[in-house]
């Protein structure tokens, strides 16, 4: 994942203000998966309010929103587009910081996955995108790409393929523990519902190598 995340600063549109070229997000990259589309990014700004994905038939006007991360302030990043409506779609990444001040990449079309270096990056779940509708989520709730509820209601676990330590905790509303995973050796698994008791928000931290990767929460839908 490396590989496409860490390209070359290019196609970077900045408004409101400057910025020091160490504080540019970096490029992004634009994959087709099967058929789905993976837009994903690194940055390197020290604070984010929001970051969106936009998608647009046209490449420069037109634009709508399709999914935003559940933490915008994650160097390392992605959004999945499971339903796009053709192959030539244009996606664009909005970085919305303090101040009133963004940024805005160019457009780009999807590439084809042939190197599977996506594939092999936890596969960024298709229920991560607000475009996508379900029966099981509430209106507006927004999944993590790491750990998320599939519609057959078991718990997904699909960390990226690299060779960090992953340790994965699980507390309920109120922040009690409920599971935690050391050492997670497998990068894709489900996870039995009788781990937890009841439906509603389950909280979770992941972290890599003892640093945390994403502090979240999942939900687990009343007939879970």
């Amino acid at each position: 994942m490396k590989k496409i995340l860490l390209l070359l600063l290019t196609g970077i549109i900045l408004s409101n203000g400057s910025f020091g070229q160490e504080d540019l997000p970096k490029d992004f990259s634009v994959f087709k998966v099967g058929k789905r589309v993976i837009v994903s990014w690194t940055h390197n700004f020290p604070s984010v309010k929001m970051i969106s994905v936009q998608r647009s038939f046209d490449s420069s006007r037109g634009f709508q929103s399709i999914g935003s991360p559940p933490d915008p302030n994650l160097k390392d990043n992605g959004v999945s587009d499971p339903n796009p409506p053709n192959d030539s779609m244009y996606y664009r990444v909005y970085v919305l910081l303090n101040g009133g001040k963004y940024a805005m990449t160019k457009a780009k079309r999807p590439m084809v996955d042939t190197s599977g270096y996506v594939g092999n990056y936890g596969d960024v779940n298709v229920n991560n995108a607000p475009a996508q509708t379900t029966d099981f989520l509430p209106a507006g709730f927004v999944q993590s790409k790491y750990i998320f509820v599939t519609p057959d209601k078991y718990v997904r676990v699909e960390l990226p393929g690299d060779k960090r330590k992953y340790d994965i905790k699980f507390f309920n509303e109120n922040y009690q523990p409920i599971l935690e995973l050391k050492d997670v050796k497998e990068k894709r698994f489900k996870l039995d519902r009788s781990y937890f008791y009841k439906a509603g928000y389950i909280n979770f931290e992941l972290y890599a190598d003892g640093k945390v990767l994403e502090k979240y929460k999942l939900y687990l839908p009343k007939d879970f």
